[in-house]
């Protein structure tokens, strides 16, 4: 697999003013060196406030970075050139998309979902209305909903429907990586395998990178390629899955894996 993704050096501070009574907060996130491969499902794991929604925000390029750079698609994006460039900003939105953990949330439930979906194709593609309507049509049924969910509204969706929606926003414009902070937390049971079978079908047919945060350590043994593990705004360690389960070597990692395994009847564990 060739890289699709590399970060060199990503930095953010965090600097929460003083209020009354409090101390100044600062978190700073990095340095954070990362590769990621095309096709490759990475999961990001660590216990709270450890930065790992900070840095899929940066990823994204919802937040500037204070220094580093990003090389996506074979594009640079530097701290300075995302603040800056407005084609570069159009490339990004193009090639990295982000799937938000309530899906309800992100739906505004006056707008059916085809000018849901319509939005990211309006704002970011020249493609006329009449092109764009097929292709969204095309979109939902590649997430396994009909062509009649167009005309449909969010209260006429169950969790799962809305989740596909979501999804479909996501992939609309043919991203090359998708980031997801908890997309499953909010799911049933049923419906969580539902849209992790999904995924890993869509990552198949369109070679998708796939970057995740979880707690869930049973979804992230059964379908990352590679975890990385963070704590306070660092990595502290990284490797192939399997690697990270039997071996884990820094003290979080193995508070971690111990946690999960302590859940898991024994005779399931490899």
């Amino acid at each position: 697999m060739s890289d699709i993704m590399q970060v060199d050096q990503l930095t953010f501070i965090h600097n929460k003013k003083k209020r009354w009574l409090k101390r100044p907060e600062i978190f700073q996130l990095g340095p954070i060196d990362l590769t990621v491969k095309r096709g490759e499902t990475i999961a990001i794991i660590g216990e709270n406030r450890a930065g790992k929604s900070l840095l899929a925000k940066l990823l994204v390029g919802g937040l500037p970075p204070d220094s580093g750079d990003i090389v996506l698609n074979s594009h640079k994006y530097a701290a300075k050139y995302t603040r800056k460039d407005k084609d570069a900003k159009q490339k990004r939105t193009h090639d990295i998309r982000m799937i938000l953990q309530h899906s309800s949330e992100s739906m505004n439930p006056a707008v059916p979902v085809g000018k849901v979906l319509d939005e990211p194709l309006r704002l970011n593609t020249s493609l006329s209305e009449a092109e764009r309507k097929p292709l969204i049509e095309e979109t939902l049924t590649k997430v396994g909903l009909l062509r009649e969910h167009y005309y449909f509204y969010r209260h006429m969706l169950s969790d799962g429907q809305q989740q596909r929606v979501a999804l479909a926003r996501a992939i609309m414009l043919q991203p090359k990586v998708l980031v997801a902070d908890e997309p499953f937390a909010a799911l049933d049971p049923t419906i969580r395998s539902q849209t992790v079978n999904l995924i890993l079908k869509l990552q198949q047919e369109m070679g998708l990178a796939f970057i995740f945060i979880s707690h869930n350590l049973g979804i992230v043994r059964h379908i990352a390629d590679r975890i990385i593990v963070m704590e306070n705004g660092e990595i502290i360690e990284e490797g192939k899955t399997e690697t990270i389960f039997r071996w884990p070597q820094h003290v979080t990692t193995k508070k971690l894996v111990t946690a999960y395994q302590s859940l898991v009847p024994q005779h399931t564990i490899r």
